[in-house]
């Protein structure tokens, strides 16, 4: 039997034995799909005996055949024959010899030709790498695209910052990986590779637990010069604004510029801004240093656990837990502090609400055009809301009490006696709730409210709800409680 090659574009003979010539091909990519070449050998059989071609890609990873059925009375394909051309060519590693065998069942049983059939399959080599470790997507930098079933996108909540909590997962570290040589169709090893990786060490609040790589604090994943950082104290080079989105972080804030109008900034710690803050929803647990001033906007708002220093405060609404310090001026503002409110001798204090648990200290009170401004002292501003807000219950309550009561006298009905009753037992729980919080509203007797240049018309100040109008300009007063006389008294 002799094997030729057959239906291809043959370079000159490589090989040439008693039954086989070997030659290599190269193939077109319009014949085969591809841009492959290798070696094609096919046999020289009678005329409608079954026979094979089988072609050897160019790296010889993979070897297939076309299987063509007797004709006729021609001899069907055997087993045998195929092995025996496959071991003249020199495939013998990755024999795929259960699926072909079948295939050459198929072909003599169907008699219809098949096409790239698979031979055999090299094993390809397994590169090595080195231990690793793999960072977690969500902290991994860079843009993240936005989903396209969002049918609108609030472009202030994608932020670069990458918060971690204490204990949360970062990475995790991939074993190191031996390398494994593979083999072609024909049994020759090929050699492994070695995978160039970007490793990463611990930096600072970070430790490796068995395979994870963990968070030891609150705080912000920094990636930097190939260590895993988590920052406690998040610096923003610049404004909060569209580049930065809104802030959430667990520490201690830095803001180099200033807070654009809509954006929020929460920090579990305190925050410090360099520029002018425009107060949509300013969140702080402990303090709050402007170097400027607050601007509020909206129904905007400013939360402060600590103390609060600003230059200035215009139509915002600032509840603070500690003591206030503004050296310039208050504009429009409420200003809710269970501490002490401290201005400079030129501070000013005009229109607005003020509360100050233990004082209050200015330069103005007030202005020329009579602006209506209320100072309360002495006072748990808490308690005071609880109280407001029990108080409005209390007067719906009532009206609806009233409303049952007239209607069991037309209509005594069972129903509505159970919904009277019911209303004055929530009354009388209500009413004894607000006895209860009137006892805690006043906290500081001792307050008082000290002017160092003028009080105009127009101020109303309350001490521990004792309360007084200033009708006419007074300089350099002390507004203090008389509590037997149950009056203010004014010193000049």
């Amino acid at each position: 039997m002799r094997f030729l090659a057959r239906s291809r574009a043959v370079l000159p003979i490589l090989y040439e034995g008693r039954n086989a010539i070997v030659t290599r091909e190269q193939q077109s990519p319009v014949d085969t799909g591809g841009d492959s070449s290798g070696l094609s050998y096919s046999a020289d059989v009678r005329k409608n005996d079954g026979n094979l071609e089988v072609s050897v890609a160019a790296d010889a990873m993979l070897a297939t055949a076309t299987l063509y059925p007797p004709i006729g009375d021609g001899a069907p394909l055997t087993p045998d024959y195929a092995a025996e051309l496959l071991s003249r060519l020199g495939v013998t590693a990755g024999l795929l010899w259960d699926e072909f065998v079948e295939r050459i069942l198929e072909v003599n049983t169907d008699r219809h030709i098949q096409r790239d059939v698979p031979v055999a399959r090299g094993a390809t080599p397994v590169s090595e790498h080195p231990e690793h470790i793999v960072i977690s997507e969500r902290f991994m930098p860079g843009f993240r695209p936005v989903s396209d079933e969002e049918h609108s996108v609030d472009w202030k909540s994608i932020s670069p910052v990458l918060v971690v909590k204490k204990d949360e997962i970062i990475g995790t570290v991939v074993a190191q990986q031996d390398g494994v040589p593979g083999t072609d169709v024909c049994g020759r090893t090929i050699a492994f590779t070695k995978d160039a990786i970007k490793g990463y060490a611990l930096g600072r609040n970070v430790e490796r637990v068995d395979d994870k790589i963990r968070a030891t604090s609150d705080g912000r994943v920094v990636l930097d010069a190939q260590k895993i950082n988590v920052e406690e104290i998040l610096i923003i080079k610049g404004d909060v604004d569209y580049r930065v989105g809104h802030i959430l972080f667990p520490g201690d804030v830095v803001i180099e510029g200033g807070v654009g109008a809509g954006f929020k900034v929460y920090s579990g710690g305190s925050i410090s801004i360099k520029e002018t803050m425009d107060a949509f929803d300013i969140s702080a647990k402990r303090d709050l240093i402007c170097a400027q001033g607050i601007i509020g906007k909206d129904q905007g708002q400013v939360r402060v656990g600590g103390s609060l220093k600003a230059k200035f405060i215009e139509n915002a609404r600032v509840a603070v837990r500690g003591d206030v310090e503004v050296p310039g001026s208050i504009v429009g503002s409420k200003i809710y502090a269970l501490g002490h409110l401290a201005m400079g001798d030129k501070g000013r204090i005009v229109g607005g609400e003020i509360f100050a648990t233990h004082g209050v200290v200015c330069g103005f009170l007030g202005g020329g055009t009579k602006p209506v401004t209320i100072i309360n002292v002495g006072v748990d501003f808490t308690v005071q809301q609880k109280l407001d807000q029990a108080g409005a219950v209390l007067r719906e309550l009532s009206v609806r009490l009233a409303r049952l009561q007239n209607m069991f006298k037309a209509r005594p009905e069972e129903s509505v006696r159970k919904a009277r009753d019911e209303t004055d037992a929530k009354l009388r729980a209500l009413a004894t709730n607000i006895a209860e919080l009137s006892k805690r509203v006043d906290i500081d007797e001792g307050a008082s409210v000290e002017v160092k240049n003028i009080v105009y018309p127009g101020v109303i100040i309350t001490i521990c709800h004792i309360r007084v109008s200033i009708d006419e300009p007074i300089k350099k007063a002390r507004f203090h409680l008389d509590r037997v006389a149950n009056r203010i008294i004014v010193e000049r």
